[in-house]
C-alpha cells in the first residue's frame, strides 16, 4: 500500500526505530521544540527523555523507571518554558518534574490526589506567555493552571 500524500503537505524526514538505545523509541509520548530546534520526546515504555538535534541526531538522554527525582513512570507531556527548563507530566507517579536543558532535576510538584495539585493521570502541558502552566488532569476530567513561583 502506498502513502497517501496532500499536495498541503511535504514530507521532510523520520527517525528511530521501536527499541531501548539511544535514538529508538518504546512509546513515544510527548514533543516540544525548544528556542535552538532541538526536539525533546518522551517515551511512555522507556521511561526517559530523549533529545535530538533539528536533523534528529541524539543528543542526549536522561531518566529511568522510578519514582525518586529526575526518574519517571510514564512521562507525558512536554513543555519549554521561556528560559528553556523543560517540563515533564507524569502519568505513573502523577506529578510534574522540571529539568534544566540538560536534563538536571530542579523541582517538582503534584501528587495522587483530586484536590488543588493533585492530579490523577497528567497528561498533556503547556506553557503560555505568561510562564502558567496548563495541565490537563486525565483522570479527574480537568484542566489545572498553575503560576511558577521559582
Amino acid at each position: 500500500m502506498s502513502a497517501v500524500y496532500s499536495p498541503h503537505v511535504k514530507f521532510l524526514r523520520k527517525w528511530g526505530m521501536r527499541g531501548g538505545g539511544d535514538g529508538e523509541f518504546g512509546w513515544p509520548q510527548g514533543l516540544v521544540i525548544d528556542g535552538g530546534g532541538n526536539v525533546y520526546v518522551s517515551e511512555c515504555s522507556n521511561d526517559r527523555i530523549q533529545v535530538f538535534d533539528p536533523q534528529g541526531r541524539f543528543l542526549r538522554k536522561w531518566g529511568g523507571e522510578g519514582s525518586g527525582d529526575g526518574e519517571f513512570v510514564r512521562p507525558q507531556g512536554l513543555a519549554i518554558d521561556s528560559d528553556g527548563n523543560v517540563y515533564v507530566s507524569e502519568y505513573g507517579n502523577d506529578r510534574i518534574q522540571v529539568f534544566d536543558p540538560q536534563g538536571r532535576f530542579l523541582r517538582k510538584w503534584g501528587s495522587a490526589g483530586n484536590g488543588d495539585g493533585e492530579f490523577i493521570q497528567p497528561q498533556g502541558l503547556t506553557i503560555d506567555n505568561d510562564g502558567d502552566v496548563y495541565v490537563s488532569d486525565q483522570g479527574n476530567h480537568r484542566i489545572l493552571v498553575f503560576k511558577p513561583t521559582v
